[in-house]
């Protein structure tokens, strides 16, 4: 039976890639209902002006035609007592003893009509007394025009004459004056003449007719007739116009006059008795009422659409910000969860190899070499098996780094210890190394941190150099190292003429395990640029024409 083998432990892996598409589609779906939720806020906030708009452009067309409909009231009597002054002024004259017209215009006649009404201002035409059959008796003004058509055909002379009442209408045709005709009854019924008083509205304003602006006032006939103003301003009479006017009376309202839409109200006329009935109608233009809550709502409307939309504004911006904030967090807890489980992958790694290396090392301190080929073969198995150590070394910094042990150093003598470690590997003898240094750079580090730091500089410089004379690009590759002061810093250059980093790996040049050599593994420089910026400094790439420069940067312990 054989033994059962233990199984390695398994190791921690990055987050999976439908739990974190699960999270960004959850992210988006927060984000879209946040906006709907937005969206639907704003309808609500643009909806109320507009309901409230409907609202108070109801009661304020309401409130016009009240006013409207007293303002016909009070017209109409005021109308109705000016005609039933003039009505009673000439039939007061036409009851008068000495007004006989059988004798033709005999003086009694002319005296006691030039004393009532010669340069009257009750009538702005001017008052006629005509006999029966239409003749002309007396008139003011003498040259008083009475229409081309015959006096007796016109219908309210044909009235007067036939049922002995007073009537008032139009002249002859519908431009014409408005009269007031009042019988001369004499012998109880019999019909002798006729006073007939002419007004025109144009030539003198009536009490309660007007036509100001858009604003108007017409007097019309129960039969549908238009008897004031004469003529009207921009209007077409029409049956069905009428029929409307009069429905006024009873029902305030919309009317629609010469294409303008009018709020109108009409009261009948109250007349003399046996004159025919007619009615005064009031007409507002509706835009009176309309322009001013327009201009409230449209002011409400665009306050209200420039608050939301800055509300919009800032909450997309917010909400993008958010966001990104969020990836930017799950990007940072991806790479967190990453580098975790690589840490511990490396760590164990490490520590295989590393006890594999001790084995190794012990059995090469054994061996003596038996040959000349010994003496070649030895060196170059320790070089390798340094190789190896300072992968260990390094994978086991990058899974657990120890906290660091600061002091002051003579940065010349770090930098003489990497170059000593340096020398070791074989690619140092195909590489030409030209150091500078100045002497007196006391910095405040951890020696070990900061000498593995610059020994990864260097070692990716010499097997840069080493690849590119195996490959023909460089015949006599050189690495540059040069130590110097700039004020109070401490600046160490590491040149060389290996080509430089490949453009594409150039963006992920500090990310670990970002590397484009074979035998790397792309800790070098991350965990270089880390401990390098745990001592307060900086390391930078800058791309030379035939290579690279990588520029390392500490203050100087008296600046520190």
């Amino acid at each position: 039976m054989k033994p059962s083998v233990p199984q390695p432990p398994s190791l921690p892996g990055p987050p999976s890639a439908p739990a974190l598409q699960d999270f960004a589609r959850t992210q988006r779906r927060a984000g879209r209902s946040a906006l709907f939720g937005l969206a639907l806020l704003g309808l609500v906030a643009l909806t109320s002006p507009l309901l409230a708009y409907r609202e108070e452009l109801e009661n304020a067309r309401e409130e016009a035609l009240a006013h409207l409909s007293v303002q016909a009231q009070v017209q109409a009597e005021a109308l109705g007592v000016h005609l039933q002054l003039l009505e009673a002024e000439l039939q007061r004259l036409a009851q008068h003893p000495k007004l006989i017209l059988e004798d033709g215009p005999a003086g009694p006649e002319v005296t006691v009509l030039d004393n009532a009404l010669h340069h009257t201002h009750l009538f702005s035409e001017g008052v006629v007394l005509l006999s029966a059959s239409g003749r002309r008796v007396w008139s003011d003004p003498p040259a008083m025009a009475l229409g081309e058509s015959p006096v007796t055909t016109r219908p309210w002379f044909r009235r007067v004459q036939r049922e002995g009442v007073s009537d008032i209408n139009l002249l002859e045709r519908e431009d014409g004056p408005l009269v007031v005709a009042v019988p001369v009854v004499r012998g109880g019924r019999q019909v002798v003449g006729m006073l007939v008083g002419e007004l025109r509205a144009g030539a003198k304003p009536l009490p309660g007719v007007s036509a100001k602006g858009t604003d108007l006032t017409l007097l019309v006939s129960l039969n549908g007739k238009l008897l004031l103003p004469m003529p009207p301003q921009n209007l077409r009479w029409t049956t069905q116009l009428a029929s409307d006017l009069i429905a006024l009376v009873h029902a305030p309202g919309r009317i629609t006059l010469a294409d303008t839409a009018m709020l109108g109200a009409a009261a009948p006329v109250p007349v003399p008795a046996g004159v025919s009935g007619m009615l005064l109608a009031v007409l507002e233009n509706e835009e009176h009422n309309v322009a001013p809550l327009r201009y409230r709502f449209l002011s409400q409307l665009i306050l209200h659409s420039a608050l939301l939309i800055s509300t919009l504004i800032v909450f997309v911006f917010l909400l993008r910000r958010s966001y990104r904030s969020l990836l930017r967090a799950e990007e940072r807890l991806r790479h967190q969860e990453t580098m975790a489980a690589l840490g511990s992958a490396s760590q164990l790694i490490a520590h295989e190899v590393k006890n594999a290396l001790n084995g190794i090392q012990a059995a090469l301190s054994l061996l003596r070499p038996a040959s000349s080929s010994g003496e070649v073969a030895l060196p170059a198995l320790r070089a390798q098996v340094q190789r190896l150590g300072h992968l260990a070394r390094s994978l086991l910094s990058f899974g657990e780094p120890r906290p660091m042990l600061r002091r002051p150093c003579d940065l010349r003598l770090l930098v003489d210890e990497a170059l000593q470690s340096l020398r070791l590997l074989p690619e140092a003898e195909d590489v030409r190394i030209g150091v500078t240094m100045a002497e007196g750079l006391t910095v405040h580090v951890d020696p070990a941190l900061l000498v593995a730091a610059i020994d990864n500089l260097l070692r990716n410089a010499v097997e840069a150099g080493a690849v590119a004379r195996d490959t023909g690009l460089r015949p006599a590759p050189w690495v540059q190292v040069s130590l110097a002061r700039e004020g109070a810093e401490a600046v160490l250059l590491v040149e060389d003429n290996a080509g430089g980093v490949d453009p594409k790996l150039e963006p992920r040049l500090w990310e670990p395990f970002a590397t484009a050599r074979a035998k790397g593994i792309g800790l070098g420089l991350p965990m270089a640029r880390t401990a390098v910026e745990a001592h307060g400094g900086s390391l930078t790439y800058t791309r030379l024409p035939e290579g690279s420069r990588f520029s390392l940067r500490l203050p100087l312990e008296s600046a520190a």
